[in-house]
C-alpha cells in the first residue's frame, strides 16, 4: 500500500512536471540589433499577479468548573496570510499568538487541475471532519474528546498538524486527500524513518447528505523501547444538512502498540432567526482501552450559537462529563469570538 502512495505521489510530481516544462522565459539584451521578424515575436513568459489575503481572529472564554479553578482565558488568537501567486499557486501561512508566536499553518499548493493537486508543508492531517474544521466554524466550543485524544496531530498537542505532503482533489461525487507525514506533530522532524500514511475520502450521493472514511497508518519511536510501535487509526463520518436541521457523527477507532482504543459522537443543530441563533446538542463516549471499562467516559453537551458576524460569535456551553472510574464532572464555558 505505502509503495502505491510513493509511485502516486511521484506520477504526481512527474506530471506537475511536465505541465512546467514547455513555459520558457526569453530574455534580450539592452543594446542587441534585432531583425524585423524577431522583434515582432513575444517571448512567452509566466503572468504573477500576486494576491494577498489578511484574516485572523480571537477568542475570549469564561469557564465555570466543578473539579479545578474557574477562570478567564484568551482560547486563540491567530492571524492567517493566505495569497495565490499563480492561478494554480497558493500558499498560506497561520500562527498562533496565545502563548508565544507559534506556526500552525505553512503550507503551499499546486492546483492545475480539479482531479489531481498537490500540498506541500505543515498543515491539517486529512482525518477527521472535526479535525480539519477551523476552530473559528466549530459548533461547541471545544471538540470532542473522541477527536482530541484519537486523531494524529492532536493526541500529540499538535492541533491536528503534521510535517508531510499530500495529493488532492475531486472526482464525480468524490473529494479525497492522501498523503506522507513526519508523524511526530507539528514544527518536529521525525524520529525514525517511517513515514506515516493519512487518507481521507468522503462521498456525497444526495446534497444534504456526506459519508466518509479515513485511515491513518503510522509507528512510533518510545524512548524506552528500540522497536517502533504501531499507531493505526481508521475513522467513519456521516453528516446531514435540511433546512434548519443539521446532523453529524464520527466514530473513530485506534490501535497504539497493544492498547485497543474507540470513540464517537452524535452531533445535533437547529438555527432560528434567519440563522443568527442556533441550538446544538452533542452526545459522546471515548474508551482510552477497550479491555478496561473504567476508562469510559460519556460526556453531555448542550448549547446555544448567536452569530454576530459571519466572523465573530458568541458560544455558551454546559458539559456533563460521566467517568466510570471517577466522580462526575460539570463545566459552563462561555466564549467570544471576534474576526476578521
Amino acid at each position: 500500500m505505502r509503495r502505491c502512495i510513493y509511485l502516486m505521489m511521484l506520477s504526481a510530481v512527474v506530471y506537475f512536471s511536465l505541465l512546467i516544462a514547455p513555459i520558457k522565459a526569453q530574455a534580450c539584451r539592452a543594446g542587441d540589433i534585432l531583425d524585423k521578424d524577431e522583434s515582432d515575436k513575444k517571448a512567452p513568459t509566466i503572468q504573477s499577479s500576486l494576491q494577498l489575503k489578511l484574516s485572523g481572529y480571537a477568542q475570549m472564554q469564561a469557564a465555570w468548573k466543578s473539579e479545578g479553578n474557574d477562570t478567564f482565558s484568551i482560547r486563540r488568537a491567530r492571524l492567517s496570510l493566505g495569497g495565490q501567486v499563480l492561478k494554480t499557486l497558493k500558499f498560506k501561512i497561520q500562527l498562533d499568538f496565545t502563548r508565544s508566536p507559534a506556526l500552525l499553518d505553512a503550507q503551499a499548493e499546486f492546483t492545475p487541475t480539479q482531479v489531481i493537486n498537490l500540498r506541500a508543508g505543515q498543515f491539517l492531517v486529512p482525518f477527521s471532519l472535526e479535525n480539519i474544521t477551523s476552530s473559528s466554524d466549530l459548533l461547541t466550543v471545544n471538540r470532542s474528546q473522541v477527536v482530541e485524544k484519537l486523531v494524529p496531530g492532536r493526541d500529540n498537542g499538535s492541533a491536528g498538524r503534521d510535517l508531510g505532503a499530500a495529493v488532492f482533489g475531486s472526482y464525480s461525487i468524490f473529494d479525497y486527500s492522501i498523503g506522507l507525514f513526519n508523524g511526530s506533530g507539528a514544527n518536529k522532524a521525525d524520529t525514525n524513518d517511517h513515514k506515516d500514511l493519512a487518507g481521507r475520502l468522503v462521498a456525497h450521493p444526495w446534497k444534504p447528505l456526506s459519508l466518509a472514511f479515513s485511515i491513518y497508518n503510522g509507528r512510533q519511536t518510545v524512548s524506552d523501547n528500540p522497536a517502533l510501535i504501531i499507531r493505526n487509526r481508521y475513522g467513519l463520518e456521516l453528516v446531514f444538512s435540511y433546512q434548519r436541521l443539521g446532523l453529524q457523527a464520527e466514530f473513530i477507532r485506534a490501535t497504539d502498540d497493544r492498547t485497543k482504543k474507540e470513540g464517537w459522537y452524535t452531533l445535533a443543530t437547529y438555527s432560528l432567526l434567519r440563522q443568527k441563533l442556533q441550538l446544538v446538542g452533542r452526545l459522546e463516549a471515548i474508551n482510552l482501552d477497550r479491555h478496561l471499562p473504567a476508562q469510559k467516559t460519556t460526556i453531555y453537551t448542550a448549547g446555544i450559537n448567536w452569530f454576530l458576524t459571519e466572523k465573530s460569535k458568541l458560544q455558551a456551553n454546559y458539559e456533563y462529563h460521566q467517568t466510570e472510574s471517577g466522580p462526575d464532572q460539570q463545566a459552563a464555558l462561555l466564549l467570544l469570538q471576534v474576526g476578521f
